[in-house]
């Protein structure tokens, strides 16, 4: 079977709530085995002040717990453009779970979205509205159950993720997704 590369791109820190997207994996690998989940960005630098690699760790023995070690990589590094849109031209879903719901950009999620990526979101404004008109999928706060869920339609449903890449690109051409 096809294998399915799902990415979170971040300077990591708490409020990114990474760990909702490692637990919807379990239920999701049911079903797709062959997925794999990269947690892409080093630690933001104040958090790494603050408590150096503890939610980090904290992520990795969820992982461990979870019995994900195959299924989720961590690459400590900060990638420069080039390689941002590498990682993003290999991934087939890129999530961002993130809590802040005044967020009102992301770039990672504007170069998903400009690479034609199915994107999952937390409804952070930004979120809301590049991923209106079934762009992508928007799910709830803190909410591992609408990440598998998520997740699951997309890889149930080639024609929606087709979809959704074209129009997520579409919207690039729009000239919507990277404003100056």
């Amino acid at each position: 079977k096809t294998g399915f590369l799902l990415s979170t791109f971040c300077l990591l820190e708490e409020r990114k709530k990474i760990e909702y997207v490692i637990d919807a994996l379990p239920k999701v690998l049911e079903k797709h085995p062959n997925i794999l989940y990269a947690i892409i960005g080093e630690t933001h630098p104040k958090s790494r002040l603050k408590s150096g690699e503890e939610y980090r760790n904290k992520l990795k023995e969820k992982v461990k717990k979870l019995g994900l070690n195959e299924n989720v990589k961590f690459y400590n590094k900060y990638l420069d453009l080039k390689e941002v849109l590498q990682c993003l031209q290999a991934t087939d879903i890129h999530i961002t779970p993130y809590t802040d719901s005044k967020q009102i950009s992301s770039g990672t999620l504007a170069y998903a979205l400009g690479c034609g990526r199915v994107c999952i979101s937390t409804p952070f404004y930004y979120a809301a509205e590049v991923l209106d008109k079934k762009r992508g999928i928007l799910v709830n706060y803190e909410n591992s159950e609408d990440i598998t869920n998520a997740i699951m339609k997309v890889l149930n449903d080639p024609k929606l993720k087709e979809s959704m890449e074209k129009k997520a690109y579409d919207l690039l051409l729009q000239n919507k997704v990277l404003r100056d």
